[in-house]
């Protein structure tokens, strides 16, 4: 028999991460141009050679990159340039700025390097990335996320001598005077960024998710982070999900292949897919029918080969089918992009219905909580099952011993076991709860994926409500941990609440059909409409338990709900008498 050993805490440090004041961006990076005339707008021109060179002034700059030829070798190799300026190219676009400026100048094209601050790089990048936004609550998730994105990211071409290029790469950066929208955006979020304990936040994000986010990993086997998961979109679907269809012949996906530096048979004959992801994108391929006889490659590697060679516009996800015809594939797919992280179409929509820009990024990254360089540090604790993230870790670790007990009791009436460390997030203060989670002051707790995150340990004392929470949270992870991805939501509330309390609430005016309940607990309502479907999921299963046992219902988990449940004509599940809305229960359910 193992001896349980005494609780004992690991005190980790997770500093608040600081924005840089400066990021450097690299322009032009696609298309480095041979030349360009730097012009002054206002003033003069400041520039030197090197650092230590002598101060140079002028009107006008003109660089070109640098050649093999002998004359060339006395050129300067770098230019430090301050002012306000503007640069114009042979070819593209011009681009104006007061931030210091370097441009190195190797052969075959010049570097171009502007260093600005923070939250102006943030501007250019909403520009670019932000065209479908017409709430100004989903521009400023946009904002945070583009942020956040900088602050995880910075240095990430620091080998190069820059942090950002203007590409798809990093963030695409805008060229263009910046709008009052996109100031107004920016600035109401100034500072704020995305934390996931007390580490800045991969913030990816894309133009449509298709209906279904994907996980980082589908993309990036590096990154495997919990908040970047997964889940349903209907905010998406509101929108229609972006269908789309383009057909390839064989000899430009085979052109296509090939440019990419892949090797497709010979005189292949059909190309099909083999596997899918998590999220139902396309994970692997096959040709078939050349020499060899088949061959195989991934998804991603098919589409980013094909945008290279065609167009961004031909397969714009990985969430399709194909027919191949012989001779051509046609491809019927949704969304557009890697359906990591925010979905653009679904946080306009979310916006549109009402949604803060803290609710949607609640929503794309659950888990993460929107910060400032201005806030406090937060520290983890660790025992034998759970891990603290707290500012106060010291008095917070109370919770240790609480948390284990009411665990394992849950663990043994429904004989589940939670299958990973469950992570408690204590917060500091109501304000913190609320701006950090999205979620309103009534609310005690809330759980996305395998993080608790908790009022103050004293507001829950108070109302003595601490342990119910906890009771609460842990049967929902239990829920979750073995819920069927068909499982409706108001299934899986209404049996956490039960499992929580089997006690069933008092008489409520009337029932609400299953969509309903649906609609509300999914996309959010007023509080009485939201009390009113927990208490109707509650009461319906309640009822399914007294009519068909505990341990069916909760094989109904993962099996599936019986048919027979329902009303066809009303979508309301048929109640027993004794359990109907308008008479309390007649006993206890066991």
């Amino acid at each position: 028999m193992r001896t349980r050993a005494p609780f004992h805490f690991l005190l980790l440090w997770f500093p608040t991460v600081l924005l840089a004041q400066d990021v450097q961006v690299r322009i032009y990076a696609a298309h480095p141009p041979s030349s360009l005339d730097v012009t002054a707008i206002e003033g003069q021109l400041h520039w030197k050679s090197c650092p230590t060179c002598q101060e140079q002034t002028g009107q006008q700059l003109s660089v070109e990159s640098a050649t093999a030829s002998a004359s060339a070798k006395a050129r300067p190799t770098e230019f430090l340039i301050t002012g306000i300026y503007q640069l114009r190219p042979p070819d593209g676009p011009t681009f104006s700025s007061p931030f210091p400026l370097r441009i190195e100048t190797p052969p075959g094209g010049l570097i171009v390097i502007v260093a600005m601050p923070t939250e102006q790089y943030v501007q250019h990048v909403l520009m670019a990335e932000s065209g479908i936004f017409q709430n100004p609550e989903a521009l400023k998730a946009m904002a945070v996320a583009a942020r956040s994105y900088a602050n995880k990211f910075t240095g990430q071409h620091s080998r190069e001598g820059f942090d950002f290029c203007d590409t798809t790469h990093c963030q695409v950066f805008y060229w263009r005077s910046v709008t009052e929208r996109i100031r107004v955006a920016t600035e109401a979020t100034r500072g704020e960024y995305l934390s996931y304990q007390g580490k800045a936040a991969a913030t990816f994000y894309h133009q449509n998710c298709g209906g279904t986010t994907a996980a980082a990993s589908e993309t990036w086997a590096q990154v495997p982070e919990p908040y970047l998961s997964v889940h349903p979109d209907p905010f998406c679907l509101t929108t229609g999900g972006f269908h789309w269809k383009t057909t390839l012949t064989h000899e430009q996906i085979d052109k296509a292949l090939r440019a990419a530096a892949l090797e497709p048979p010979q005189n292949w004959q059909a190309l099909e897919i083999t596997s899918l992801s998590s999220s139902g994108r396309v994970r692997m391929l096959n040709l078939f029918g050349g020499n060899p006889a088949s061959f195989g490659f991934s998804g991603s590697s098919l589409r980013f080969a094909v945008d290279r060679m065609l167009g961004r516009n031909k397969i714009r996800s990985d969430l399709y089918a194909l027919r191949d015809s012989g001779g051509s594939v046609v491809f019927s797919g949704r969304g557009s992009g890697h359906g990591v992280g925010l979905c653009q179409a679904g946080a306009e929509e979310m916006a549109r219905e009402g949604k803060t820009y803290k609710e949607i990024l609640s929503f794309y990254y659950p888990g993460t909580q929107v910060v400032t360089s201005e806030s406090e540090t937060w520290q983890k604790r660790s025992d034998e099952r759970f891990d603290l993230i707290s500012v106060d870790p010291g008095a917070d670790s109370a919770v240790f011993p609480v948390a284990e007990h009411i665990l394992s009791e849950a663990e043994n009436i429904v004989g589940w076991h939670v299958p990973f460390r469950v992570r408690l997030q204590v917060f500091s203060t109501l304000d913190s709860y609320r701006n950090g989670t999205g979620q309103p002051g009534w609310v005690a707790a809330s759980t996305r994926g395998q993080t608790i995150r908790l009022q103050p340990l004293a507001e829950l004392r108070r109302r003595s409500i601490l342990e119910s929470t906890l009771r609460h949270e842990f049967y929902r992870l239990l829920v979750e941990a073995r819920a069927a991805r068909k499982a409706p939501l108001w299934f899986r509330e209404g049996l956490t609440l039960y499992l929580s309390s089997p006690t069933v609430p008092g008489a409520q005016p009337s029932l609400l059909t299953v969509e309903q309940m649906e609609q509300i607990l999914k996309h959010g309502d007023t509080r009485e409409n939201t009390e009113k479907a927990y208490i109707c999921a509650h009461r319906i299963v309640a009822d399914f338990v007294q009519r068909n046992g505990k341990q069916a219902v909760l094989g109904w988990l993962s099996d599936g709900l019986p048919a027979d449940l329902f009303r066809s004509s009303a979508g309301i599940p048929a109640l027993t008498p004794h359990n109907r809305a308008d008479k309390p229960p007649l006993e206890k359910p066991q």
